[in-house]
Parts: C-alpha cells; structure tokens; sequence
C-alpha cells in the first residue's frame, strides 16, 4: 500500500557484506538470499569408488554420461558464460568454495531433477570431511539455479556444480582434497592437490584495472554515454523530486546507503532494461566488497521503480542508482573507498577516497 509523503511506505533492502578477491561484473547476487543449506551425505564414501579425471566420459548405461568439466577454488562462484545480469555464490569470511562442475547428460526416457543426479563429500587431509550443496547452469550457461528448481530432459546435457565451503587455509594446503560422488549408486572419486587447482579470485580486487572515471565525466562505450551524476552517504534515499507518493530507502540501524547515482543514455537501436547495466560493487579499505542493489527513477524523477521493471529506449537518458549498505563508521573513517562498475564488458571505478 502507498501512503503520503508524511506516512512513507520504506522499502528497506537486505544488503550482504561480504569479503572476495575477484573482478567485479553486473550480477544478481545470490547474497540477496541466503546460500542454500548443505544437503546432508546419506552413505559413506566409498574409497575404492572409480577415479574421474578431467574431460574423462563415463557411461552409465540407461542413465547418464557424466564428464569433469571443471573443478575450481573460488572466493565467488560465477557461471562460465557471465554476461549481463547473473546469480553468483559467494564464501564466508575466510572461507573459499571447492567447486565441482559436472557435465551430465540425461540417456533416461525420462526428465530427472538435477537436484537428484549426484550426491557428493569431500575429505580434505584424510579426515575432514564436508557436505556441499549443488546449482545448475541455466541459459545457455550464463546463470545459476538452485538444483531443486531445474530437470535435465531427456538426451540433453546440462553442467551441474556442486559446491564445498572451506576454510580459506585449503588455498596453500600440503593436504590433498578427495572428492566422492555417487551417481544412480555408482561411485566416483575425484582426487587433487589444492596448490594445483585453478585458483579464481586469490589476489585480483573487484576494480584492480578499472578505469578511473570523475564526477560529471562523459563516458562513451559501445552502447551507452554515461556520467556520475552524485555520490552521496545518507540514511534515506528519495528520489530527486519526490512527488506526493513515492517510495524511499530507509538504512538498517547502525548502517548507512552508499548511493552512487548515475546517467546512462542508450545508444542502441533498441531498448534496454535497466537490470541488463547491472550491479555495481563498492570496496572498503582495499578488501571488504559490499554488493550493491540497482533502482531506477522514473524520467521526471518523482518515483523509483524496480530495475527488472524498467527499460531506456533509444537516445533516452535514464537516472539509475546503485545502492550500498554499509557500517555507519564509513563516514568517519578514512580507509579508502572505491566504487566499481562494468559497462560493455569494461570495468570502471569511482574513487570516494
């Protein structure tokens, strides 16, 4: 329901603060919800289960071909094919996922719930030992979804992960992680040395060879201009011309909204939805990234709407705000401050301090 200016419906935003070490990109964070719960390991691993290597196809008559298609250690867990608007997992402080891709191809007459195809443990030194929880690959690859949303049909491949949550230390470990997956009760293993896995986002920070861009600078990319229109600290959003009824952004209690406004005008022949420019991420002292939400005003500013809800059509200027929750204390710190962005595959930054 909406209420007059003197009664305002405040829509607050749940925000994750979280600590990474990857390039930053227009996402939809899966940190808007929480990561779904580790699926409990019914059986015991097996350890003389059959050893999978990478790019090796095993066959399961009637049932399935499973693959190795990728086997990562990762601050945050992005699909493969990233491009416009994507989910992403992101680890706990001091925490790294293990994450296991299978490429699995459905022989069944039948769909199977991807949520069913595999159950998986990994040990780590011989003796720890870590349930994992498992996403699908959707759209071509280009995002994520909970496995027990999506079906593999028949005949079709699909790339299923499943992910461990570990403690950071695994990164330089002398220990060696075993992977123990069971598919329609038929046992894998997986065996590697984390030193020797791809590691993905170890060192990079979101922004680290960002363009620099200034308050009121014009930037020409591909298909858009666009400009900082302000950068501002506060505990309430509005829009820049509230009108009788609207909607605001009201900070949690000890927190404040990072609010970095800024003018996109489309230059393609089409129109383009708002949540296609993406999320931008704002870093804190050169390593807490704090992801962000994106709204929209409406042309004569009196309004926000929602991203996904809002288009800019061709050679039209669209205000769009990015916004952060963040401690209270970053208005009095003087740890450094930065905001970065990806527009056409670009990544930029704005500098606060």
């Amino acid at each position: 329901m909406i209420h007059t200016k003197r009664s305002i419906l405040c829509l607050c935003i749940c925000f994750m603060s979280v600590l990474v070490f990857a390039g930053c990109n227009k996402t939809d964070y899966f940190d808007k919800e929480e990561a779904p719960a580790a699926e409990s390991v019914e059986p015991k691993y097996n350890p003389d289960a059959e050893l999978l290597t990478m790019e090796k196809t095993v066959n399961i008559p009637n049932v399935c071909d499973i693959t190795l298609d990728g086997l990562i250690i990762s601050k945050d867990v992005k699909p493969r094919q990233t491009g416009g608007s994507y989910s992403k997992y992101i680890a706990g402080d001091n925490k790294v996922y293990v994450d296991l891709c299978i490429a699995y191809k459905n022989l069944d007459t039948e769909a199977i719930s991807a949520y069913d195809t595999m159950k998986c443990m990994l040990v780590y030194a011989d003796k720890y030992e870590y349930a994992g929880f498992s996403a699908m690959e959707i759209e071509n690859r280009s995002d994520f979804e909970s496995s027990k949303n999506v079906v593999i049909s028949p005949l079709t491949t699909e790339y299923v992960h499943y992910l461990f949550e570990l403690p950071d230390e695994v990164r330089t470990s002398e220990s060696g992680i075993v992977i123990y997956m069971t598919v329609s009760d038929k046992d894998f293993k997986i065996e590697a040395d984390p030193k020797a896995i791809d590691m993905v986002g170890k060192e990079k920070l979101p922004g680290t060879d960002a363009v620099e861009v200034k308050s009121k600078e014009v930037v020409t990319s591909e298909n858009y201009e666009f400009n900082i229109n302000y950068v501002t600290v506060t505990h309430d959003v509005v829009p820049t011309k509230p009108g009788d009824y609207y909607a605001h952004f009201e900070a949690d209690p000890g927190k404040v909204i990072v609010d970095l406004s800024m003018f996109y005008k489309n230059m393609k022949s089409t129109k383009v939805s708002v949540d296609e420019i993406g999320n931008a991420t704002l870093v804190l002292d050169d390593k807490y990234e704090y992801a962000g939400f994106t709204i929209a005003e409406k042309n004569d500013g009196t309004e926000f709407t929602d991203a996904d809800a809002t288009s800019i059509l061709p050679l039209e200027t669209g205000n769009i705000h990015h916004l952060f929750m963040v401690p209270e204390e970053i208005k009095a710190g003087n740890s450094p401050v930065y905001l970065c962005f990806t527009i056409d595959d670009k990544e930029y930054k704005y500098v606060m301090r």
